[in-house]
């Protein structure tokens, strides 16, 4: 049978000639047809009427049994086996995808037409097999499809280099007005950037934004409970929006934004250059605002921009004018100093969190630290790479004091005890090869059981003895002999020996009388 058909209106006018016994010739001129498709179509007809003679007078059962005899006629013979053993099509063909191992196995079973007859097979009616397509449409303001595509290499004037370069769409579902912004990453920060920035230029937020799967936006992807990301939840929460992510695998859920994606690739990009970054960006702005925005669009048939101002731009939920602090969350671990490390610099956490894992929330101005991701326990300003910042109220009561109580802290306390005090604690930290801090700690620590008014004269007879040493002072708390008052040290101080130097009397004496020392 010729590949050439007649349409449905030609052919049911065309039976119903037949059937009134017009001749062949005038059915022929007056449907523009050649008189051999009529006579074909006449043949069909007698079959038809002989095998089933009572439908004579009922045309729409004709017309069902001629198209049934179509189908399997059409074409050749060759297409009329692949139809007639479709089952059989079906079954080699989804467990092969190369036609030319395919085409064998159907010649063992009797085909005997070529590959490209199973190909023009396989391509029509490979479509029918899928359900049906439904274009949803969607109300001003309500929803709008976000994407990132990858478009070549740009030089980056940091790094010196040419670095691959990603362009961000965003299209509103209704008007099909949109915003594109070319980056250098996918990351979490660019990506709720490159949001903001689309939120400031058209004026207004859409209620839902329908991203794809990437790891920017959705965590996991599933199809009844996506996991999205922490940041990207708090840019919804900021801005007053909903994500509703696409289904796994299927692009065709975005398909406005995925038409964007190719829309710019394919007119804005081809035979331009750009000298960095921000060439690239300025050259986009202005093919969005003269060519994009101002374009007949093949689906809507009027400008994106003339649909956004009549219709959608008021529609838009208002935008919020605090512009948002974009977030990063990092799972991290406290390690034994009390201290986790966030981009390279550490922030110290409670002590009884050590050797757990905690959320980190780090902003351009402060660094939060959760306990099972909704308790905060910590808040810091950022620190530059290698810097620290720590918090000594989340070190243990009573213990690290050697950190916390440095020589400043001692000299300071001991002012405040009293003049000998400070001589004491002084020459404790700053005379001789040995930096006795904790020994001054200690001293301090004594005014809670001896007081103040003891502690300074037990340092007072420490001087006149020159005894700088946190035995001595103890010794002399715990036999209070800061409680005498002896007039030898009140009234001959210039007599007395340096406590250095002092000697027991009974041992140098033996010394001189076994001749050890010369006394001449």
């Amino acid at each position: 049978m010729d590949k050439r058909e007649l349409s449905m209106y030609k052919l049911k006018d065309t039976v119903e000639a037949l059937l009134a016994n017009i001749s062949i010739k005038r059915i022929a001129r007056l449907q523009k047809i050649s008189k051999n498709t009529v006579k074909k179509y006449r043949s069909i007809l007698n079959r038809i009427l002989q095998n089933n003679p009572y439908i004579r007078n009922d045309i729409n059962k004709i017309m069902a049994e001629l198209i049934g005899i179509r189908k399997h006629e059409r074409f050749s013979e060759n297409f009329g086996w692949l139809e007639r053993n479709s089952e059989l099509v079906e079954s080699l063909t989804s467990k092969c995808d190369n036609y030319v191992v395919l085409i064998k196995k159907l010649k063992d079973s009797g085909f005997k037409g070529s590959y490209s007859s199973l190909l023009r097979y396989v391509t029509k009616y490979k479509d029918n097999k899928d359900g049906p397509v439904y274009r949803i449409e969607t109300k001003a303001g309500e929803y709008a499809q976000v994407d990132f595509g990858s478009i070549g290499k740009i030089y980056d004037k940091q790094k010196k280099e040419l670095v691959k370069a990603w362009v961000f769409v965003m299209v509103l579902c209704y008007s099909r007005d949109a915003y594109f912004e070319i980056v250098k990453s996918q990351d979490i920060a660019s990506w709720c950037n490159c949001h903001i920035h689309a939120f400031e230029h058209f004026g207004g937020v859409p209620g839902i934004i329908v991203p794809d799967n990437l790891k920017s936006a959705i965590i996991k992807a599933s199809f009844m409970d996506p996991l999205v990301n922490k940041s990207y939840g708090d840019l919804a929460k900021h801005y007053g929006f909903q994500i509703d992510p696409c289904l796994p695998g299927t692009p065709e859920h975005k398909g406005k934004v995925e038409s964007g994606v190719k829309y710019v690739k394919n007119n804005f990009k081809p035979f331009r250059t750009f000298k960095n970054f921000t060439d690239a960006n300025n050259q986009l702005r202005d093919w969005n605002e003269n060519t994009a925005r101002q374009r007949i669009h093949g689906t809507t048939r009027q400008k994106p921009l003339e649909l956004f101002n009549k219709y959608e731009k008021h529609a838009l939920k208002s935008l919020n004018m605090e512009r948002f602090e974009i977030p990063v969350y990092k799972s991290l671990k406290v390690y034994r100093d009390i201290h986790i490390q966030f981009d390279k610099a550490y922030y110290s956490a409670p002590h009884e969190l050590r050797g757990e894992y905690i959320l980190a929330r780090k902003t351009d101005t402060q660094v939060a630290i959760f306990k099972n991701d909704i308790e905060l326990v910590a808040v810091h300003t950022p620190a530059s790479p290698g810097g620290r910042r720590t918090n000594k109220d989340h070190y243990p009561p009573n213990e690290f004091s050697y950190m916390q109580y440095d020589s400043d802290y001692c000299l300071k306390k001991a002012a405040e005890v009293g003049k000998n005090a400070h001589i004491v604690v002084n020459s404790m930290l700053n005379t001789g090869a040995i930096r006795n801090l904790r020994s001054a700690q200690n001293i301090i620590r004594m005014q809670k059981k001896y007081g103040v008014y003891r502690l300074e004269a037990a340092c007072k007879r420490a001087v006149f003895f020159h005894n700088y040493s946190y035995s001595g002072i103890k010794t002399i708390l715990e036999k209070e002999l800061d409680k005498r008052n002896d007039l030898f040290i009140k009234n001959n101080p210039e007599k007395q020996l340096s406590a250095y130097y002092a000697r027991n009397i009974k041992e140098l004496l033996k010394e001189i009388s076994d001749g050890n020392i010369c006394t001449n």
